[in-house]
């Protein structure tokens, strides 16, 4: 890394040894907005013993994302602190390996195995929901992101791990909370090594049943990957199906359970938007039959709050990269081998994107007005460029079962006086898990 280059760029590099560390830890959003206020929209930190440079807006997104993506290593930007944990996972791969793997994993998420999805999971949605109503008042997060964890057991792999499967569900919960411990470091007794026993025993098992499924495919996202093949006709290995899939697991239990519970939260601070979406919803299904493929497009604004509450939470507040060649960005040159984030949380907060930021609108993604096309890459919570979440639509599938069961059994509200604080780090999430008070429809 050049010195005399960082030097340059504005910024404090916090206090000795920890740095910026402790701030990040606790209040991150205050920490980089007091930064933006002071250097402005490009400035460097140091974390974790780390230094780095911080990219604030719009342009910033298209810069790192797309257009100098080749030159930003996401392998590099995410090896500290999930590398270990998720090692060969498509966010830990670069380039031409990455374009190859994604190509092959796309079969997963294809029409016909998305249908499948959708029915295995509405009977696990429907039989957990039932016994929220049992709870008063029901904590969200950790229902949410038990009931996810349930989910991705039974659509990844056909296995439930709500029952007979206890130490692999334990060892599942034990690596995905390793990989948004706040202690990211492979010592004795702590999350992060009970993460790293986890994967090890996820690892083997997950590779026998691949061995199984190979012998006879059924509809889970295993099956799909042990057929699936590129134009080439080239398929993954045991050992990349593996990796790929406990990545997954990760990225499909904690986001999604961050977004839900986001969604929850703002349905239950603005009512009316709760009886608007419910409305939407029984009219869309309006039987006891189950939400179809087809239904999914017509829960339009339940669309726009789900939009809207990303846009408000993103469950990760900045998207880190790692420089392989030396860039030049607003004049201030970033050196190779750099540490180089885009903050997510700001970019959905500028009054220069958004009007009003602050306030729960989600019209603001409707056809009419269409905020987030005015200004491209302003609004980034799956990412940009070649490395886009490939499970977006997977993602909104599941979102939107789960709200569609929610919103057609309940009505909910928030104790009476409270305040709601969100912990942005590691993943966006009220601190208290957020309590609410349910009522049968």
């Amino acid at each position: 890394m050049s010195s005399a280059a960082l030097r340059r760029i504005p910024g404090s590099l916090g206090m000795p040894l920890v740095g910026d560390t402790l701030g990040f830890l606790t209040r991150p959003v205050d920490l980089f907005n007091k930064k933006q206020r002071r250097y402005g929209n490009v400035f460097k930190a140091r974390l974790f013993g780390r230094t780095g440079v911080y990219l604030l807006g719009a342009e910033a997104n298209k810069f790192v994302l797309v257009e100098q993506a080749r030159s930003c290593s996401s392998q590099e930007g995410w090896r500290f602190p999930i590398g270990e944990l998720f090692h060969g996972g498509l966010m830990l791969r670069d380039g031409e390996e990455h374009k190859q793997h994604r190509g092959i994993l796309q079969a997963a998420f294809k029409k016909e195995p998305m249908r499948q999805y959708l029915e295995v999971m509405a009977p696990i949605v429907d039989r957990r929901l039932a016994a929220w109503g049992e709870q008063t008042p029901l904590r969200v997060f950790p229902a949410v992101k038990a009931l996810t964890l349930e989910l991705a057991g039974k659509v990844f792999f056909d296995l439930d791990f709500s029952q007979d499967l206890a130490s692999l569900s334990q060892a599942m919960a034990d690596l995905v909370a390793a990989a948004t411990t706040l202690v990211p470091f492979n010592l004795p007794f702590t999350q992060y090594r009970r993460g790293m026993k986890g994967r090890q025993l996820l690892q083997e098992y997950f590779g026998r049943v691949l061995h199984e499924r190979r012998q006879a495919p059924a509809t889970d996202m295993l099956s799909h990957l042990s057929q699936a093949e590129d134009a080439d006709g080239r398929r993954l290995t045991d050992a990349e199906i593996v990796d790929h899939l406990i990545f997954f697991l990760m990225a499909a239990h904690d986001t999604t359970a961050s977004t839900l519970t986001s969604m929850v939260y703002e349905l239950a601070a603005h009512p009316e938007w709760q009886d608007k979406v419910r409305a939407e919803s029984q009219a869309v299904c309006p039987g006891p039959a189950g939400l179809e493929p087809t239904h999914l497009p017509q829960l339009e604004q339940l669309g726009y709050v789900m939009d809207e509450s990303l846009r408000l939470h993103p469950p990760l507040i900045l998207i880190p990269r790692y420089t392989t060649q030396e860039l030049v960005y607003e004049g201030y040159t970033i050196p190779a081998h750099t540490h180089v984030s885009v903050l997510l949380y700001h970019n959905h907060r500028t009054p220069t994107h958004w009007s009003a930021p602050d306030q729960f609108d989600p019209l603001r993604f409707a056809a009419g007005r269409a905020e987030h096309r005015k200004c491209p890459f302003g609004y980034a919570p799956f990412g940009a460029g070649q490395h886009f979440c490939l499970g977006f639509a997977f993602a909104e599938m599941q979102v939107k079962l789960v709200m569609h069961h929610l919103l057609r059994r309940f009505r909910w509200q928030l104790p009476a006086g409270y305040q709601v604080e969100f912990a942005s780090i590691p993943i966006q999430h009220p601190k208290d898990g957020l309590p609410i008070v349910l009522e049968t429809v």
